[in-house]
């Protein structure tokens, strides 16, 4: 399947592609048109860049878009699948690549999944640790996560402080944090030492966006067309209304 995944869910906007064959994939690394571009990988058919765009998604998100599915050969015509990292994260960025990603169904009538952002960061990382947590910076000295135990979900996706958070790393012999908040973390391995923190984790998983999104369509078929970001808790405006 040719498929577009993006993840909006942090400050680094992601947009990858992945076609079915790789023939004719450009060899030569894209002119980027943003100062920010983080990077560019083309291998195993799949293209994927990423942005530091701060809150910036959605004068980037289109471009960003159109440069992928130009490296890898590919009109959005050609495209069988979208994909969308759902979240926990940015509030305003889990709603500009939805957004996006149901745009583009509505015009071009293809199906369109969402994947939730820890599950995603959980899959790339799954060979490194029998216990993954991935983090995201939920703000204000809390963390969006979840726990995940050789591939598979044991907790709920979680918006919780920080002496939380290590007390569900606590009750593991060996735990991995990983994701765009794990550097906040750093320091927090004092005393512990089946702890473990991957630095510059704020590289997106795009791949395992890509390989999820392909396992939940054919598992589930496509998503709601109504369906929304996983946002986990509210957020400021909707708690000042409360």
């Amino acid at each position: 399947m040719n498929v577009l995944g993006l993840d909006c869910s942090a400050d680094t906007l992601c947009a990858a592609v992945r076609r079915s064959d790789s023939v004719s994939l450009k060899q030569d690394p894209p002119k980027h048109p943003f100062r920010e571009a983080r990077g560019h990988e083309t291998r195993d058919g799949t293209i994927i860049l990423e942005i530091d765009v701060g809150l910036r998604h959605a004068q980037r998100i289109l471009p960003a878009v159109k440069l992928c599915l130009n490296e890898a050969g590919l009109d959005v015509r050609d495209l069988d699948l979208l994909a969308c990292a759902a979240g926990p994260g940015s509030f305003t960025g889990l709603r500009i690549a939805l957004s996006t990603v149901k745009g583009l169904s509505s015009a071009l009538g293809l199906p369109f999944v969402t994947v939730p952002t820890p599950d995603c960061l959980a899959a790339e990382w799954e060979d490194a640790c029998p216990v993954i947590i991935p983090v995201l910076d939920a703000q204000r000295g809390r963390f969006y996560a979840a726990v995940y135990e050789r591939g598979r979900r044991i907790s709920a996706y979680m918006d919780l402080p920080l002496t939380e958070l290590l007390g569900y790393a606590d009750a593991f012999p060996e735990v991995l944090f990983v994701g765009p908040a794990s550097d906040l973390l750093a320091g927090s391995e004092e005393g512990r030492p089946g702890l473990r923190i991957a630095r510059g984790g704020r590289r997106s998983p795009a791949r395992a966006l890509l390989d999820l999104a392909v396992e939940t369509y054919r598992a589930e078929g496509p998503a709601h067309p109504e369906c929304g970001p996983l946002y986990v808790r509210k957020s400021d405006a909707e708690t000042a209304k409360d």
